[in-house]
């Protein structure tokens, strides 16, 4: 059954304003402190998040090259201007192509043909042994080996093996993408924000009593 979570790609936390407030009072912060120190908090957890999140999709998924991550991480700071300002962390989580992720291609590369219709002049498909089965097996420890049915082996710019999806009758190739939404979107929820609150609480508590003790309000 699918999680209700993987209806959104931005993953919420409250903080309870009841327990700041009580922080706030114990450590005789007045307004301007508490909410300084607040800011201070958001910004060291959404920092901590990305963090937290970039290494999970370097062991889950294991592209090739972080760049392909960080692309896909992006936080926003939403001022609600006398209010609490809100964090929010956005991930991309569409599907990655084999070429972009470490792992194995298996089959192997075909020869090109020029065989065609003599009717329509379109190329023939060539024919396949029952053996000859087209898959990848990912490196990244949250992924599966999937095969291709209509795949078949090829090779990138950089001479790198890869998978290309043809199309039996118009023999127009795109890149095979492998899917990482479900098992990434479930990985980051359990860990990188099981324990939010906690961080931010701490980062709040710390600033706090920093700018009481040293007398800072700005």
């Amino acid at each position: 059954m699918a999680r209700a979570s993987r209806l959104r790609r931005d993953l919420p936390f409250d903080i309870d304003l009841q327990v700041l407030q009580r922080i706030a009072i114990s450590a005789g912060a007045n307004h301007t402190q508490y909410m300084r120190a607040y800011s201070r908090a958001l910004n060291r957890t959404m920092t901590t998040l990305k963090k937290r999140v970039v290494g999970d999709m370097k062991a889950g998924i294991a592209p090739r090259n972080l760049s392909l991550i960080r692309k896909r991480l992006l936080s926003f700071r939403l001022t609600r201007g006398a209010q609490l300002d809100e964090g929010k962390l956005w991930f991309g989580l569409n599907a990655i192509k084999v070429k972009d992720l470490k792992g194995r291609v298996k089959g192997r590369i075909r020869p090109h043909h020029d065989r065609r219709d003599p009717q329509t002049g379109r190329f023939i498909a060539a024919r396949r042994r029952a053996s000859a089965e087209v898959g990848f097996e990912p490196k990244g420890e949250l992924l599966t080996a999937k095969n291709f049915p209509d795949g078949e082996v090829g090779r990138t710019r950089a001479g790198r093996r890869t998978v290309l999806i043809r199309d039996p009758q118009t023999r127009r190739a795109k890149e095979a993408e492998v899917d990482i939404y479900a098992p990434m979107l479930d990985y980051i929820e359990d860990n990188a924000f099981s324990d939010v609150a906690r961080i931010f609480f701490h980062h709040f508590e710390t600033d706090l009593k920093g700018r009481v003790k040293m007398r800072i309000n700005v």
